[in-house]
């Protein structure tokens, strides 16, 4: 989910301090996609993407952040291949804020966070299942290199962090930092001053030392990275590595994209939700095989354009690849991945009495049914 979703509090940071050609044609594509969304809260926007009669197919909208998958599968065709196949038609909207066309009424299905859902249901009063998964969260602080802060606990209290949300991505942060290090990680207080800002100028203010660290998604630092000006912290790893040590479990989770739909919707249309996971297995298939191919052709989506940050990105997905290896789910996973809950409550990150979002495993064979 995109960090529209619950808004944003600004740094004051002049936007035109932002250096480096990848960085501002990514915040122009931000600004576009922005735009988008905005139309589509306003009515749905509807890119069909199938072939066939679609007056005989079942509609499915869709919301997402733009993805180099579902570009991928366009360019392949093989979403118009998967639509025939199983009689469906998926239209889609492509914007970073899907919690307000998914309030808004304008579609079946959105991806979300696992630490969103909760967030979801009480401000929507929608019942949502989650019935797939796709990334992980891949969010996880950066400093400049030589700092000497290998975790939060490393930097002096009242700093600076740059995070992309006031909740979000920023109430797992806080989980950990609660949980690790007996640190308060929140906006409006806590131990660290936080500043909300976008994950394309975080990296930069971190680097001018405007900030101590900052909350990023990779791409967005990747240029820095590959120079060496900036380091992720916590060794590199991604957040469901650190989340091992606090369940003290091996679970690749802590999704940042799940596949969630309307409960009334999905308890009626299994088969529907069943053919939708079919298209993006097929997604993540290719992905696998294409991985290298994938950036290089759709640049933007990684924010990279020179082709040194091209290769850096694909070096770094060969060690952090985000994306599942199977979009089902399994009731042992669904178990494993609740558990972010608990903690979330215990650490007072989520209401105690906050009810545990519905996941249910669907099975490939359904679609055929």
């Amino acid at each position: 989910m995109g960090n529209g979703a619950f808004g944003h509090e600004r740094t004051g940071l002049p936007a035109g301090q932002v250096a480096g050609r990848g960085l501002v044609g990514r915040r122009q594509l931000l600004r576009t996609v922005t735009t988008g969304a905005a139309l589509a809260a306003a009515a749905p926007v509807v890119a069909a993407c199938g072939g066939g009669d679609s007056s005989e197919q079942e509609r499915i909208r869709f919301a997402f952040a733009p993805d180099p998958c579902w570009d991928f599968l366009k360019r392949r065709n093989v979403i118009a291949k998967f639509e025939q196949k199983y009689g469906i038609s998926i239209e889609t909207s492509s914007t970073w804020d899907e919690f307000a066309y998914f309030a808004g009424g304008h579609g079946e299905i959105v991806s979300t966070a696992t630490y969103e859902l909760p967030v979801l249901e009480e401000r929507t009063g929608i019942e949502t299942v989650t019935f797939g998964k796709y990334n992980l969260l891949r969010i996880t602080p950066v400093t400049r290199s030589g700092s000497g802060y290998e975790t939060l606990a490393d930097i002096p209290k009242g700093s600076k962090i740059g995070v992309p949300s006031a909740v979000s991505s920023t109430l797992v942060w806080a989980m950990f930092a609660k949980k690790l290090h007996d640190l308060d990680f929140r906006t409006g207080g806590g131990d660290f001053k936080l500043v909300v800002e976008d994950h394309f100028v975080m990296a930069e203010h971190v680097e001018r030392g405007e900030l101590e660290a900052a909350l990023v998604i990779p791409e967005a630092a990747i240029g820095l990275l590959r120079k060496k000006k900036l380091e992720v912290m916590y060794g590199g790893k991604f957040p469901w590595q650190i989340y091992g040590g606090i369940c003290e479990c091996q679970h690749r989770g802590v999704m940042g994209n799940n596949f969630t739909a309307r409960a009334k919707w999905f308890d009626n249309h299994r088969r529907e939700a069943a053919a939708f996971l079919a298209i993006w297995e097929e997604g993540v298939r290719l992905w696998r095989k294409n991985q290298a191919e994938i950036i290089r052709t759709f640049p933007q989506h990684f924010s990279v354009e020179g082709d040194a940050d091209v290769k850096a990105m694909q070096e770094y997905m060969k060690e952090h690849d985000w994306f599942v290896d199977s979009v089902y789910l399994d009731e042992s996973w669904i178990e494993r991945e609740k558990g972010l809950y608990s903690s979330m409550k215990e650490t007072g990150f989520m209401k105690k009495n906050t009810p545990t979002p519905r996941f249910e495993v669907v099975k490939p064979r359904e679609a055929e049914q």
